[in-house]
């Protein structure tokens, strides 16, 4: 495996922190075998396709220390790879997914993983239960921006940042946003772009919560999909 990607980042991996990634990549592919947890498996492909595009936010945005909430983590990203490489983050993993949950703790268990907690609950039912609670909130390629962003909003802190990891269509998605993050609290705040040849295009969005989400959002989530922010 090349770890040298990590180096684009600025981020010296230690080689215990090199070995809980081989460890978590281990885990993955062994049960990705039972269960369906991704479809990226060879060793290389999951450490720049997982653990490295985890990561790429790290560029502008430093999470440690800070309070964490990964909606639709799936099998644990960015999550768990953040709290590998910053351990001081607390980091808090929502994942509506049974099957997924048992793996991130079995993952969390075997690595010895400390102030990471898995949270088998609907992240809209969450994040209303748990106003402003975290730092940040971060999601990657969990639904469209319109739906995400509603989703989490309310769990994130006045002057908190909202990050989501996007690919391509980033712009139909702020498009059909239409400015109306501001309804949930939120602002625009920049946009981190990158093409890279492994990966393909990365937009990674930055927003900040600039005053309370109305007690009106979240929605359920059947009416979050039936009418969109924007829509």
């Amino acid at each position: 495996m090349l770890w040298n990607r990590f180096d684009e980042l600025d981020i010296k991996i230690t080689e215990a922190q090199k070995e809980k990634l081989i460890m978590y990549k281990n885990i993955l592919q062994k049960e990705n075998k039972i269960h369906n947890l991704t479809t990226i498996i060879t060793d290389q492909d999951i450490l720049d396709k997982h653990f490295y595009d985890s990561l790429i936010f790290s560029n502008h945005f430093d999470p440690s220390n800070l309070k964490i909430l990964d909606i639709g983590t799936g099998a644990g990203f960015p999550g768990v790879v953040i709290k590998i490489i910053y351990p001081t983050s607390k980091i808090y993993l929502v994942e509506s997914n049974g099957k997924k949950i048992n793996f991130l703790n079995k993952v969390i268990r075997e690595l010895e993983l400390e102030d990471i907690y898995t949270l088998n609950v609907r992240a809209e039912e969450y994040t209303l239960e748990n106003r402003e609670k975290f730092d940040v909130v971060i999601s990657r390629a969990m639904a469209p921006l319109n739906i995400l962003l509603e989703v989490g909003a309310q769990g994130l802190k006045i002057n908190g940042s909202f990050i989501c990891l996007k690919s391509k269509n980033v712009i139909n998605e702020m498009n059909d946003l239409n400015g109306q993050e501001t309804k949930i609290g939120l602002m625009f705040d920049f946009k981190q772009e990158l093409n890279d040849e492994v990966l393909g295009e990365r937009n990674n969005l930055f927003y900040k919560k600039v005053k309370q989400t109305p007690l009106e959002f979240p929605r359920q989530y059947s009416q979050i999909r039936k009418r969109p922010l924007g829509k």
